[in-house]
């Protein structure tokens, strides 16, 4: 039965009498159609629309209160990972880190937006082959860059004094000649003058380990080691690899060492906090266990939401009927109005 007209429906479950059970989707004409046809048939909502219904919901709820991107306090792993990776890309360590976003499903546009690149570039980028690529050189652009975020700075340091000073952004306006908006994106916490690669991760035999390499390797942990230690856990690859990633990355970052001393936040995108009501947190690869607390202890709200996702899916899989009232009550505490019809359907099954 393809139909979703009422009569249709009626008709097509009339050709079965005996029914007793019927089980079905949320969509209230379906609803409407077996109390008309079959008034005593116990209405049963299938585990796969009840869970979609609740993520979308919930989905609808995080869209309210949470930005596309937000800042969150440099977790103990990019502190690391900066101390490490503190020279400037190359040529060539610009194009393998576009080939590596892109390798992780990124569009143009939003490598566009990672790197500052221009769409051009990007697509030339990704479509070179290894022995297209560019041995290491100098990059001036690169300088450029540095130079430029340090002039940045300097407007906001100039700026941000001001204010202590007791000025008002309109006599910051008058004395450093900046717009209004400038300089209330200058006093903003969130404020970041580089706008590029986060949590680059590169496709192969060791991106499931790379986390841990950069932890072992920035307490001194040596190769041998660290290769000794990742094979007992899967990985297949050499140890010139593990050598080669760790040299690779120092150069893919840039600025990061000049930018932490003055700046201690990292920006997390929304959307992969949304893969949480769907995947669990090790297989989303752009997220760290810390990452997420630190979004949670920010957003406690997005904590609840997930667990309620989570929570649901548990007693939907373990059959635990007892533990559905008590769901309800706690989803009902929060006072979402997304969830309200989500939960007013619950109560009638």
């Amino acid at each position: 039965m393809q139909s979703r007209d009422k009569d249709d429906v009626v008709a097509w479950l009339a050709e079965f009498p005996n029914l007793k059970y019927v089980s079905r989707d949320g969509f209230h004409t379906y609803a409407s159609a077996i109390r008309e046809s079959h008034p005593k048939a116990q209405h049963i909502s299938d585990r796969f629309h009840l869970v979609k219904n609740l993520t979308d919901a919930i989905t609808q709820c995080i869209y309210k209160f949470l930005s596309a991107r937000i800042a969150i306090p440099l977790t103990k792993e990019k502190k690391v990972m900066n101390e490490l990776l503190s020279s400037k890309p190359s040529q060539r360590d610009k194009i393998l880190l576009v080939k590596s976003l892109a390798s992780q499903g990124r569009t143009a546009q939003e490598i566009r937006f990672l790197t500052k690149y221009n769409l051009q570039t990007i697509r030339k980028y990704i479509r070179m082959t290894e022995e297209e690529i560019p041995q290491n050189s100098d990059d001036r652009r690169d300088r450029n860059h540095k130079e430029a975020i340090q002039k940045i700075m300097g407007r906001v340091e100039e700026v941000r004094a001001l204010q202590k000073k007791g000025y008002s952004i309109r006599k910051i306006v008058d004395k450093t000649g900046h717009t209004k908006k400038t300089i209330k994106n200058y006093l903003s916490p969130d404020f970041n003058p580089i706008h590029g690669q986060y949590g680059v991760r590169r496709p192969g035999k060791l991106s499931p380990f790379r986390n841990e390499v950069i932890s072992l390797r920035s307490k001194g942990t040596p190769y041998k080691d660290i290769y000794t230690t990742l094979c007992k856990k899967g990985y297949t690859g050499s140890i010139a690899a593990i050598r080669q990633f760790i040299a690779k990355e120092k150069r893919l970052q840039r600025d990061l060492k000049d930018y932490d001393a003055i700046s201690s936040t990292e920006i997390i995108e929304r959307k992969w906090l949304l893969k949480l009501l769907y995947r669990p947190l090790e297989k989303v690869k752009a997220l760290t266990h810390e990452q997420v607390k630190n979004v949670v202890q920010k957003y406690p709200l997005l904590g609840k939401l997930h667990h309620l996702v989570w929570y649901f899916k548990e007693i939907l899989l373990s059959r635990k009927e007892d533990s559905l009232q008590a769901w309800i009550t706690e989803a009902e505490s929060l006072e979402l109005s997304e969830l309200t019809s989500f939960l007013n359907g619950i109560k009638r099954i």
